[in-house]
């Protein structure tokens, strides 16, 4: 049915509302909208690759969603062989590359649509157009035209800034290439004439040149009169400035580069308001094809200034956007900083700004403070240096008067601070005793509580973090006049410091330097001004370096195109204009940027696992935005509500005492540990990879390596016969075979997979490799033989994917079978010690909703005073709103905690999910129901920290959620406890989390002769999440098989009881 075409629509359209082509990719999933697509995507266990190479993300798609009948697995798994070999050459120079499941989304999308634009057109577009005919009937507006061969060239993606969009970028290129080349083979007469990359401005093209060399993608700058030669395949990289109608000097016609062209635009959202910088890149890919990429493409449609006869270009975009991941799902998901928007109720008299300020200083100097003085903790995090940028939005040529008037301000005021130092100490005493009279938007004390590191690290004393202040933010140790020096040399850099003789603090990067120095010299501010004519070394360059003084940094528009750095940590607002909710949103996005836990890109407290964070690390992973005029932060609360962001403008951050039973234990509760002082990686002799010993072949016999080669040639359908596919030989490799390895390939593929291991004391030789893979015996390969008969030069590259698979796995196992060797003679059991790192302190409790303040601080109070006064709390559970709060007993400290739907708390360390809750549950009602079980035995549970508790390496780097002890006078029964979903594991019963129950009988009998008091008895369950039929489902075996092997099942009101007569036999 072909779709109405519609004049252009005067009613302000929403994109949202618009993302056809998205939500059809989201429906051939049998989903409406992202989030119920990946709810279940998000676990880190789901990041990387098996040992085959295949993706854990393809192993969850195919088990869910195949059945659904709109892919086929065999096609999927072309998908991912596909994914996997772009990320392999992407990753090759950067250690390794791991995708979060919204890259990996980003490019399966892709790799769906590019093959049937090249290999299916006819009917892309009609499942397009029948598709668009359902969402126009449900569209509140006027119906969006239909697809066309002419409007299917384009792919956007609308992701945050943060989330990765370079690295989509360069996956596309590889994408188009593959699907290009494939169509070439039925259609020879198809050509591309370039791949261009379009970016806004000269700085961001040189960016680009070093992270395409990064991933392996040929490149090059434009040159005017080189661009003609060179690679075909190469990229080259052109300023659109350098684009013009007719080619001058420093530019060249548009119309020189034809018009079948790969284009992909950076910072695609430039140019939608109606410049030629869209028609200049519309034309470039008019016969060729064209990926855009922009975090803003919202803010930006919103100005459309297409012709009344064209259709708006939000339903155009809305065509176009493939992937939608803008930053309400980037936060949401937990990536980047945490963020606090200081916004008052009224705007401020001049006074009231300098003591706003005065707190927004206050608060950067704190965040500096936590850092320098905690480096070591927070060196797994990733923290950087905290900067504070002065940062305005304004892109004009010229500098604005009140960009001008704006940094006069913010300079006039640092001056005072540090030259004032009575003034400036009262101001800092009323933030410090919370009683400044700035009021946020609902009654509260703006600053309420935000200063608590300082508070008990100063004792409240005003004049000694001011002292502290003046050397650590400005690099002096007196007050004194601020200075300002001109860099003559450098173009536009001004530089900061207190004094003549000390350290420049800052740097002013604001385009009129010379203006800006004038207008200073004209004021009465007491600010020096002078200028160097030498200095050649620029201090905005250095910013990011290890060892730069720079902790101020004053500017605009390198900052909001293309600058990257890590250390962003307070922003303030300067020359903030209306209709600029693009660079909004840009500035916002770079401020947030976090490299987190082992990079993984998350604040601490969205973590998946159960990291113990450092005390402080919120107020280091919080990016805090002020205003120096009231109204500058009115308008950016309005862009970030139009993006559907939490504001987060005013947060309260409470503390809830633990309470440890450690005491008042009867017994000496026993635990697995290496003797203290003990690490492998550190102390043991450097592992050299070698062919296996006699013992270690041994094991490896008795536990062969499997690789079922069948699995990943059933995708290469086109080039592998139906008959083959189902054949099932075991083959061993010869001579003949290993005889054209490519050994750099295999030696670079191990490397990587050692780090991304982190086996970081193996040192591999590449002479070592093809000995290892000579020997017969330690591994089992199934694959047709025909497809390994040496009579083309394309089986070469299928045996060295084979042996990198099978090296794979054996340094795997190299690794644990030495480790486990070295270890065993320091593993002993223990007693649990009161400094246990399973023991914590107290619970950090954020709140993001101003009006619940008060009722909250009443409730944890009252859990207080109650905790002081009986160690416990009054009955097992209660609750406040989503917020529930309980006390098992037998649980070794109180409370735990769990939070349910509903309004946004955050709690540190991570509490309870449903999974552990319900086993607790559980517990409590078995232990309620059968007392007399514990009439001579006693109970004790304690939850066990991922990372820093106990956990099990010859298990899969194994954390249990939790350890219950079970003493009689002379035994005492260890049992290591699990509650989680089971599809997440390997698709294999025997799979080392599940066989524990089985491995951790070897660890009792060796360790039982370092306690000779009592009979330590281990075991190891894992309570399925997951339902039995599902487990059976996908495991393909029967219930009482997972029961055997200790896996039971949370959704039996028996698991418990099942679990007890296990442990203790009857």
């Amino acid at each position: 049915m072909a779709v109405k075409k519609t004049k252009k629509s005067k009613k302000t359209i929403n994109l949202n509302d618009c993302l056809v082509l998205n939500k059809y990719f989201l429906s051939l999933f049998g989903k409406a909208d992202f989030k119920g697509l990946t709810d279940d995507m998000k676990s880190a266990d789901l990041e990387g690759y098996n040992e085959e190479n295949t993706s854990y993300f393809y192993e969850f798609i195919a088990r869910k969603y195949v059945k659904l009948g709109f892919l086929n697995k065999d096609k999927l798994k072309e998908y991912d062989e596909n994914i996997y070999r772009y990320v392999s050459q992407i990753g090759e120079r950067r250690g390794g590359l791991t995708l979060k499941y919204f890259q990996y989304l980003a490019m399966l999308f892709t790799e769906m649509y590019l093959e049937r634009y090249f290999l299916d057109r006819k009917n892309l577009i009609a499942d397009l157009n029948a598709f668009l005919v359902e969402f126009n009937s449900e569209f509140d507006g006027e119906n969006i035209e239909g697809y066309t061969e002419e409007s299917l060239n384009k792919l956007a993606y609308m992701c945050a800034t943060g989330s990765g969009k370079t690295l989509i970028m360069h996956a596309n290129i590889l994408q188009y290439q593959h699907y290009f080349r494939r169509a070439q083979e039925y259609n020879k007469s198809l050509t591309l004439n370039k791949i261009i990359l379009l970016t806004p401005n000269e700085g961001l093209s040189n960016q680009h040149i070093e992270e395409m060399k990064l991933s392996n993608i040929p490149c090059r700058i434009f040159e005017k009169d080189a661009y003609i030669f060179g690679d075909k395949d190469d990229v080259l990289v052109i300023d659109i400035n350098k684009l013009e109608e007719q080619g001058k000097v420093k530019t060249v016609s548009v119309d020189s580069f034809e018009q079948n062209n790969l284009v992909l635009v950076d910072e695609g959202h430039k140019g939608l308001s109606g410049n030629v910088w869209y028609d200049f890149r519309s034309r470039l890919s008019e016969s060729g094809f064209s990926f855009e990429y922009s975090a803003t493409f919202k803010q930006a449609i919103k100005e459309d200034k297409s012709k009344s006869d064209e259709e708006p270009l939000a339903y155009q975009y809305g065509k176009a956007i493939i992937f939608d991941y803008s930053y309400k799902y980037f936060y949401n998901d937990g990536y980047g900083k945490e963020y606090r928007i200081y916004n008052l109720r009224e705007s401020f008299g001049a006074e009231q700004r300098d003591l706003y300020l005065t707190g927004c200083l206050l608060s950067f100097y704190q965040q500096m403070k936590i850092y320098k003085s905690n480096k070591a903790e927070l060196l797994p995090f990733n923290i950087e240096n905290p900067l504070l940028v002065f940062v305005g939005n304004s892109v004009n040529k010229t500098v604005s008067k009140d960009e001008l008037t704006d940094v006069q301000e913010v300079l006039a005021f640092i001056n005072e601070f540090t030259s004032n130092k009575e003034k400036t100490i009262d101001r800092i005493k009323m933030l410090l005793d919370d009683n400044t009279g700035l009021l946020d938007e609902k009654g509260h004390e703006l600053f309420y509580g935000d200063f608590s590191y300082l508070q008990k690290l100063f004792n409240r004393d005003a004049e000694a973090v001011f002292d502290d202040m003046l050397k650590i933010v400005f690099d002096t140790t007196s007050t004194g006049r601020l200075h300002l020096v001109n860099l003559k040399q450098l173009g536009g850099e001004i530089g900061l410091r207190i004094g003549s003789d000390n350290d420049f603090f800052g740097v002013i990067n604001v385009g009129g330097d010379a203006e800006l120095i004038k207008n200073i010299e004209k004021g009465k501010t007491g600010i020096v001004t002078d200028e160097n004519q030498f200095e050649n070394e620029s201090l905005f360059r250095k910013i990011n370096d290890k060892n730069s003084k720079i902790n101020i940094l004053i500017g605009s528009k390198k900052f909001t195109e293309g600058w990257n750095s890590w250390r962003v940590s307070t922003m303030g607002l300067i020359n903030f204009a209306k209709g600029e909710g693009s660079q909004a949103i840009q500035l916002f996005g770079r401020g947030v940027r976090l490299k987190g836990y082992g990079n993984c890109l998350k604040r601490s407290s969205k973590l998946d696992y159960n990291v113990t964070p450092p005390k402080y690390i919120r107020k280091v992973e919080t990016l805090t935005i002020f205003g120096v005029k009231a109204d500058y932060m009115a308008q950016f609360k309005e862009y970030l509500e139009k993006e559907d962001i939490a504001l987060n403008d005013s947060i309260r951050e409470f503390k809830l005492p633990v309470v440890s039973r450690f005491n008042d234990v009867k017994d000496k509760l026993k635990v697995i540990k290496v003797k203290d002082g003990i690490n492998f990686k550190k102390q043991s002799k450097r592992l050299v990879l070698t062919t296996p010993t006699d013992e270690f072949m041994n094991n490896l016999v008795k536990n062969k390596i499997k690789i079922d080669y069948n699995a990943k040639i059933q995708s290469l359908t086109s080039t592998v016969s139906m008959e083959l596919q189902y054949q099932k030989d075991e083959v061993v490799l010869q001579p003949q075979h290993l005889a054209f390895l490519n050994l750099d390939t295999l030696y670079i593929e191990l490397q990587r997979y050692k780090n991304e291991k982190a086996y970081y004391n193996v040192s591999i030789e590449k002479t070592v490799l093809p000995e290892i893979l000579n020997i017969s015996g330690w591994y089992t390969l199934f694959i047709p033989k025909a497809l390994v008969e040496m009579d083309s030069f394309e089986k070469i590259g299928r045996i060295n994917d084979i042996c990198i698979m099978l090296l794979k796995n054996y340094l795997d196992r190299f690794f644990k079978y030495y480790k486990a060797q070295w270890e065993a003679p320091y593993l002993v059991f223990g007693d649990l010690k009161a400094d246990d790192n399973n023991f914590i302190d107290e619970y950090s409790i954020t709140l993001f909703n101003g009006e619940q303040f008060d009722e909250f601080e009443k409730l944890f109070e009252g859990i207080k005073e109650v905790l002081i006064n009986n160690r416990r709390l009054s009955k097992y559970e209660d609750k406040h709103l989503n917020f529930r709060y309980f006390d098992f007993y037998s649980h070794l400290y109180t409370p735990l905690i769990s939070i349910d739907k509903g309004i946004r708390i955050e709690v540190s360390p991570v509490s309870l999910n449903s999974d552990e809750k319900l086993f607790v549950d559980r517990l409590k009602k078995y232990c309620d129901d059968n007392p007399s079980a514990f009439t001579e035995k006693r109970m004790y549970l304690l939850r066990n920290k991922s990372k820093v508790g106990m956990g099990f390496f010859e298990a899969g780097n194994f954390y249990p959620d939790y350890i219950m002890w079970i003493a009689e006078d002379e035994k005492q029964y260890i049992t290591f406890i699990d509650p989680k979903g089971i599809m997440m594991l390997e698709r294999n019963i025997n799979n080392p989390k599940i066989r524990f129950y089985k491995t951790i009988k070897d660890l009792e009998a060796r360790l039982q002769p370092t306690c000779t008091d009592k009979q330590i008895i281990l075991n190891s369950f894992i309570m399925s999440g997951t339902s039995a039929a599902d487990a059976s489902a996908f495991y393909g075996v029967k219930r009482q098989e997972f029961e055997s092997r200790n896996v039971l099942f949370l959704e039996d009101d028996d698991c418990i009881e099942k679990m007890m007569r296990k442990l203790i036999p009857v």
